[in-house]
């Protein structure tokens, strides 16, 4: 529910609960819209988390299968140990990585223009030969980086 819906659903609220209030309970004024002001708030609140709690009818995605599974825990076992072997990294992680921008980008990595999209720190992981397996969190953004250009 939009909060313009929500804002007028509980001004109805309240006035419906100060109304009441007022002529079925002989209260006085003061005491009626002090009364509505909660009822009107929790009105507010109802109206704008109503979104919220509605079903979700969207069909359940597949299960991964067996070979992704396989793929993907191969995939972190190989990235581990390069983390731990340089040598690993730049001979078989970092030419593959280098290939794949490569393919995105459609030209060589070492030209200004390559430089530019790919940003210094992928530039830098992708092209040096000293370059270092960062930590998981940077080189999950820098993936995320590089599969935005594919």
């Amino acid at each position: 529910m939009s909060l313009l819906r929500a804002a007028l659903l509980a001004i109805v609220v309240a006035g419906a609960t100060a109304a009441v209030a007022l002529v079925g309970m002989n209260v006085p004024p003061l005491w009626a819209v002090l009364m509505a002001l909660p009822t009107g708030a929790v009105a507010l609140a109802g109206g704008l988390l109503s979104g919220t709690f509605d079903a979700d009818w969207t069909p359940e995605p597949d299960p991964p299968t067996a070979s992704v599974s396989l793929h993907a825990s191969f995939l972190t076992e190989r990235l581990e140990r390069s983390a731990l072997d340089q040598y690993r990294f730049t001979a078989r992680v970092q030419p593959r990585l280098r290939r794949i921008a490569r393919a995105a980008l459609q030209q060589d990595l070492n030209t200004p223009e390559a430089r530019e999209k790919l940003g210094p720190e992928l530039h830098h992981l992708l092209t040096a030969h000293d370059a270092q397996l960062p930590p998981p969190k940077a080189f999950a953004a820098l993936m995320r980086r590089l599969e935005e250009l594919c």
